[in-house]
C-alpha cells in the first residue's frame, strides 16, 4: 500500500530473458544496488541456450522461472504477474540499467497520480544518444507511413527529435525497454494481449491503458541506459518479420476505424513488400 515500506520494497521486478548474457546479472545488480534485496525480482528465462540464468549470483528474493521454449514478451511478463503481490511491477528488458534512485522516482511520480498507470523515464544507447522511440506517440496509419517516408518522420510515431521537456508530462507512450506500471492497472486489462509474440505488445498495452481512462507519464529526469538488440541480434531477420507482423495486428486492432477493404489490402501488402525488401538488408547487417 502507499507509503508502506521503503519504495523499491513496493516493486517487483519482472526481466523477460532470452539469451542476453552477462547483462542479465548486470540488469539486477544495478537495479538493486550494493548489497540490497529489494526489489524483488522474477526472471522468466524464455528457453535460452547461453547459460545466462546459470552465472546469476545467488542473492535472495530472485525467482527463476524456467520456459520449455520462447513464449515472447507479452506471455512471459503475464506468467510472472500471476504471483506478484506488490503495487507496482517494473517490467525490464534484461539489456537495460537502471539504479536504485531512478526507480525510487518514477514510484514517487506514481505515488503522486493516482489516475497513471504507467511511468517511465528517458532511454539512452550506450553511447549516451537517446533512443528512438523513448518519447513516442501511439501509432496512426498515417504516422507509420511518414516513418518510411524520406524526411517524413517528423511528423512520425518518434519524438526524440523533439526537446526533451524539463518536468514530469503526460505523454501518449514510452519505451516498452523500461516500464514502471500499476500492477491493479494492469491486472484490469488482463496483462499483455498473448497475440502479439515480439513487438507492438508494449504499445498495444499502452492503448489499451488510454482506453481505459488511465494516464501514462514521463519522468524526464530518470536516464534509463539500454544496449537494446542484445537477445535479438542472432535472429535479425526472424525478429523483423516478427515486427511487420506486429504492426499489421495493432493497426487491425487499434486503427480500423473507416478503413475500407481496398485500403486495408493496400496496407497489407505495402507492409510485407516491405518486409521482403528489408530481408536481404537485414542479412547484409547480420554479416
Amino acid at each position: 500500500m502507499k507509503g508502506t515500506g521503503s519504495p523499491l520494497s513496493r516493486v517487483t521486478a519482472v526481466i523477460v530473458n532470452y539469451n542476453s548474457g552477462r547483462w542479465l546479472g548486470r540488469c539486477i545488480e544495478n537495479l538493486r544496488g550494493r548489497g540490497a534485496s529489494s526489489p524483488e525480482v522474477i526472471v522468466i528465462d524464455n528457453a535460452s541456450g547461453d547459460g545466462s540464468v546459470d552465472i546469476l549470483p545467488e542473492l535472495p528474493g530472485i525467482t527463476i522461472r524456467r520456459a520449455h521454449r520462447n513464449l515472447g514478451f507479452g506471455r512471459g511478463v503475464n506468467q510472472a504477474l500471476r504471483s506478484v503481490r506488490t503495487d507496482y511491477l517494473l517490467i525490464i528488458n534484461p539489456d537495460c540499467l537502471l539504479i536504485p534512485e531512478s526507480l525510487s522516482r518514477l514510484v514517487e511520480e506514481l505515488d503522486r497520480h493516482d489516475d497513471v498507470a504507467l511511468v517511465s523515464g528517458r532511454v539512452f544507447d550506450m553511447r549516451g544518444m537517446e533512443q528512438r522511440g523513448s518519447r513516442r506517440r501511439l501509432p496512426t496509419r498515417r504516422q507509420v507511413l511518414s516513418e518510411v517516408l524520406p524526411f517524413g518522420q517528423v511528423n512520425g510515431i518518434d519524438l526524440t527529435h523533439e526537446p526533451s521537456p524539463e518536468e514530469a508530462c503526460d505523454v501518449e507512450a514510452v519505451s516498452g525497454a523500461c516500464m514502471l506500471v500499476r500492477t491493479a492497472a494492469l491486472e484490469a486489462l488482463g496483462g499483455f494481449d498473448p497475440r502479439f509474440h515480439m513487438h507492438f505488445e508494449d504499445l498495444d498495452m499502452m492503448a489499451r491503458l488510454r482506453e481505459a481512462g488511465w494516464r501514462i507519464r514521463l519522468v524526464p529526469s530518470v536516464f534509463v541506459s539500454h544496449a537494446g538488440g542484445v537477445s535479438t541480434r542472432r535472429r535479425p531477420v526472424a525478429v523483423m518479420w516478427a515486427k511487420h507482423k506486429s504492426l499489421w495486428r495493432y493497426l487491425n486492432k487499434h486503427c480500423s476505424d473507416g478503413w475500407g477493404w481496398f485500403s486495408r489490402s493496400l496496407w497489407w501488402l505495402l507492409i510485407h513488400l516491405h518486409a521482403v525488401v528489408m530481408t536481404p538488408v537485414c542479412l547484409l547487417v547480420r554479416r
